[in-house]
């Protein structure tokens, strides 16, 4: 029975990545697709992946190819439509999808593109605090003027910010001369003992 669970899962991939190549064509041939058949592309994937989400404890793991064609969809439509304000939702999208799978230099790449090419993009806040973390903690070598302008900016455009948040970024940005881990052990270390 479990193998069988298994088995329809990854029939359900093959038929998921067999139909996403047959419905590239038009993409392959140079057309240029509209906007609603992109979004359609990408609302079937985003469909098939939440339905592959809650089945994981039978198929235990999404295949990243899965991952993948997603990204490639949302790709397609940055690329066909620039200038749509969904385009920068695609790389804001995108840039989630590759910090999901663990590769934070791709996830930093779109994010700072999305970032220089939609600059009223409305999670703009949750980007640039996005980018100071990645920076801080993901990318090796550390690069702590990327961090400090990415954390800086976040403050300086966002004047409005929840006070305690304000104070927590400036508190990170007094102290990074420690890595991250190392500026955890020190907030840890100052909790006062009971």
């Amino acid at each position: 029975m479990k193998g069988g669970r298994v088995l329809i899962g990854g029939f359900f991939t093959c038929l998921l990545v067999l139909f996403s190549c047959g419905s590239n064509d038009k993409v392959a041939k140079g057309d240029k697709p509209t906007r609603e058949e992109l979004k359609g592309r990408i609302k079937v994937m985003e469909d098939s992946i939440k339905g592959l989400q809650s089945n994981l404890a039978t198929i235990k793991q999404i295949p990243n190819l899965t991952h993948y064609e997603l990204i490639n969809r949302l790709l397609d439509y940055y690329h066909f439509y620039p200038e749509d304000d969904y385009a920068a939702e695609c790389l804001d999208k995108i840039h989630m999808k590759y910090t999901g799978l663990n590769i934070p230099s791709k996830a930093a790449e779109y994010a700072d593109t999305l970032l220089q090419k939609y600059p009223r993009y409305p999670n703009r806040a949750l980007v640039l605090e996005s980018q100071g973390s990645t920076f801080d903690a993901f990318l090796q070598p550390r690069d702590t003027s990327k961090v400090r302008y990415y954390y800086e900016l976040l403050l300086r455009e966002n004047p409005s910010m929840n006070k305690q948040k304000r104070k927590e970024i400036k508190e990170r940005l007094n102290h990074l001369s420690l890595s991250f881990d190392q500026y955890i052990e020190f907030k840890m270390n100052s909790i006062p003992q009971q």
